[in-house]
Formats: C-alpha cells, sequence, structure tokens
C-alpha cells in the first residue's frame, strides 16, 4: 500500500474539499476490508497502523471513512471484529459494500471514476503481486495477472471478457454443439476476437496491447478501421484505430511464468514494470533512469530484485520505508 499518493491515471476524488488519489482511497478499503475480519492478526493491525502514519493522506482516507459509516470509531481496540457487524466477510463483499456506501452514501467523496468502481466490482479480480489462472465454463483458459478485473459476460450468442483493469491471457476452447458463438476481450478502446487463438490484453494507458501466441485476433477500435494479428505478433489499439503490427517479444509472455524478461531495457520502464507487482512507490531519480537492465526477475520478491539491482549497475537502492523505495545515483566520492 503506497506510502504516498499515486500519480497516476486512475483519477482524483476529494475528500474535504481536497484531492485524495484513487489509489489511497482503495488502499483504505483493502485495509477495512482486512479489519472486518474476526481473524486479524497482531501483524496485520501493525501493518495498518504503519500504512496510516506513511502519509498525510492514508490517514485523512482513513479518518473520512470513519466518519462516512459512523461505525468505526472503535477500530482501535476492535481490529478483528466486523464493523459492519458481519461476523466474516470476504474481501470482495467488504470491497463491495465500501465501495457502495461511498458511491451511494457518502457526501464529500467526490470525482471517483466510474472505471474505478468498476474494478471492485468485477465478477473477478486480484490484488496487487496475485496472480490468478481459472477454467470458464465453455473449457477455455483464462490467467489474470497482478491487479486485473474482468467481467464474465456468456450468453446464448456470444463469450464475451470484459477487461477493466489490468491484464489476462486466454486460451479459447472449441465450442461443443452445433451453436458457435465467438470469443471476444473488450475493453474501453475497442474488441478483440479470437479466431482460434491464445492471446494476451493489456491496458495501458490510451491503449489496449494485445500480443497472439497461437492463432490470429481481429481487433475492432471503437472508431477506425479493424486489424487482424497474426501468431506472433502484437499492437497497440486506441478507440480511434490501431496502430502497426509489430513482432511481440518474449517480454510479453514473462509474466504468465511470474517474470519480468529484459534485454537492455531502460531502468525507468523496468521500474514501472515492477511496480505492478508490489504495494506502494518506486521512484527513480533521472540521473541513472537511462540506465540499461538485462536478465530474468522473479515478481514474487520484488525487494529482492530491487536490492539485487545495486550488483549490475552503479545505483544504490534507498528503502526509505516498507512502501517508498527510491533508486538513486551512487554518492561522490
Amino acid at each position: 500500500m503506497s506510502a504516498i499518493p499515486s500519480s497516476s491515471s486512475a483519477g482524483v476524488l476529494y475528500a474535504d474539499g481536497r484531492p485524495l488519489s484513487i489509489e489511497v482511497a482503495q488502499q483504505a478499503a483493502e485495509w477495512l476490508t482486512v479489519l472486518m475480519q474476526e481473524d486479524v492478526s497482531a501483524e496485520e493491525k501493525r501493518e495498518w497502523l504503519a500504512w496510516r502514519q506513511a502519509h498525510g493522506d492514508h490517514e485523512r482516507a482513513w479518518q473520512h471513512i470513519e466518519r462516512v459509516s459512523g461505525n468505526f470509531r472503535n477500530l482501535d481496540a476492535q481490529a478483528g471484529r466486523s464493523a459492519l457487524g458481519r461476523k466474516r466477510v470476504t474481501r470482495r463483499t467488504g470491497l463491495k459494500t465500501l465501495a457502495w456506501l461511498l458511491v451511494i452514501g457518502a457526501t464529500g467523496w467526490t470525482g471517483l471514476k466510474t472505471t474505478s468502481v468498476r474494478a471492485v466490482l468485477a465478477d473477478l479480480s486480484i490484488g496487487v503481486g496475485a496472480r490468478r489462472e481459472t477454467t470458464l465454463a465453455d473449457g477455455s483458459l483464462l490467467q489474470l495477472n497482478s491487479n486485473s478485473a474482468v467481467n464474465i459476460r456468456y450468453t446464448s450468442t456470444q463469450r464475451l471478457l470484459q477487461l477493466v483493469k489490468g491484464e489476462l491471457f486466454v486460451a479459447t476452447a472449441a465450442e461443443q454443439g452445433s451453436a458457435y458463438r465467438p470469443f471476444l476481450v473488450d475493453t474501453e478502446h475497442g474488441e478483440a476476437w479470437a479466431l482460434g487463438t491464445r492471446y494476451a490484453v493489456r491496458l495501458d494507458g490510451d491503449a489496449t496491447v494485445v500480443a497472439v501466441e497461437e492463432g490470429a485476433v481481429r481487433l475492432v477500435p471503437r472508431r477506425g478501421q479493424p486489424l487482424v494479428l497474426q501468431a506472433g505478433q502484437t499492437a497497440r489499439m486506441h478507440a480511434d484505430g490501431v496502430e502497426p503490427a509489430q513482432t511481440a517479444s518474449e517480454q510479453t509472455w514473462g509474466w504468465r511464468r511470474g517474470q519480468i524478461l529484459a534485454d537492455g531495457m531502460r531502468l525507468q520502464d523496468f521500474l514501472n514494470e515492477l511496480s505492478r507487482y508490489r504495494h506502494g512507490f518506486v521512484g527513480c531519480d533521472d540521473s541513472v533512469a537511462d540506465l540499461r537492465i538485462s536478465g530474468v526477475f522473479p515478481v514474487d520478491d520484488t525487494d529482492e530484485v530491487l536490492r539485487s539491482l545495486g550488483h549490475s549497475l552503479p545505483l544504490q537502492v534507498r528503502f526509505i520505508n516498507r512502501y517508498w523505495v527510491n533508486v538513486e545515483s551512487l554518492p561522490a566520492s
């Protein structure tokens, strides 16, 4: 959970008339869900208190939750009890409850983007640092990368995955029976129609990145001409068109094995990618941002990956606290 507010494109809301990043609000929601469990541990409580103290916006977000609900005044003493009067609440139920609380009942928090709410309420979602594999009703294989959310919409006429946030990989299954239903992944920028295939779809800022491992995929932007990608190709799809296809690198598929594959990758880009798998903020000084890095890096222990950078590059990694890390140039001798 980030030690400082995010400046990403996730959006901004307002608490008490002052801006508050949606990332911080979502982190507060995650902590609420933890504290709603009856078996909350002493370590989890210490981490929660550390998160609150790490930045003023964290405490402001938490205080707002207390004010809105009116039921969380005594969480310091009752961290193991459900503040909503439930004996047991799952992570998803807790997040959904808070989302509805904020969207419907909260006064003072405004500007919450629809996308953020949709991610919280999605059919299938996973948190930062996790990955998940599941088999869909038709036998298709779905994999979700860290911090991703998807809705599953199977009807009598189509098989639709709606990617709300993050990244997915799907290996489509052949339809059983006489009635064929097309398989497609829908995002805010357009649709990716499977033509008997295995492919990955990732939301990346103002575009959807699609890469095909096997078969072919037809990209249909909201506006503009469709483009068919063949196996081994990738392209960025914007709402108003698709960029020319390029060759997909091995880096595209590394996350499915829990790895970042870097081959002369710019350090800033590498840290941006690594940040997808950890809570908190990873900063990078301009003086080292353009250094190049190569190797295979497991994402299940991002602290160790960060520590290793100083062994191969002329830089130092400073852990300010568990949520805030800065990569800097070496001090002058």
